[in-house]
């Protein structure tokens, strides 16, 4: 009998987190997976705020953190991704691999980034009503 063997295929989601890495590390900026959870949920933090105008900022809302860890995890095992150590803080920060890139050079030329920023329509707690 034989086995038959499975082929990772990146999803939507790993595409945005593909794409938020990479636009990080094309500022040499380096980020945990905590980071890119944080950019992709739309974080309100001040530390995010900077990182709006990237098309994937925001995309994703409904994933918690560790939902998106483990999509990270399983891109860093199929080397898409790469851990890289940093001495000053003892933590292993993400860096997109060569095969990371050149999946994303082949996925935009198939395809185009439609990458939807969700916003979350609350409504206001207190209001004033003139009687």
């Amino acid at each position: 009998m034989r086995k038959i063997s499975k082929v990772f295929v990146p999803s939507t989601s790993d595409i945005k987190i593909l794409r938020t890495v990479q636009l990080l590390n094309s500022k040499n900026l380096y980020p945990l997976p905590q980071g890119v959870f944080k950019i992709l949920s739309a974080s309100g933090e001040d530390e995010y705020i900077i990182y709006r105008d990237f098309p994937t900022y925001g995309t994703i809302l409904s994933y918690s953190s560790k939902h998106i860890s483990r999509l990270i995890m399983m891109l860093v095992r199929n080397h898409y991704l790469e851990k890289i150590f940093d001495e000053k803080t003892n933590e292993l920060y993400l860096s997109i691999t060569p095969k990371g890139e050149m999946f994303l050079r082949d996925y935009e030329k198939k395809h185009k980034y439609s990458f939807k920023k969700k916003t979350i329509n609350s409504k206001p707690l207190i209001v004033k009503i003139n009687k």
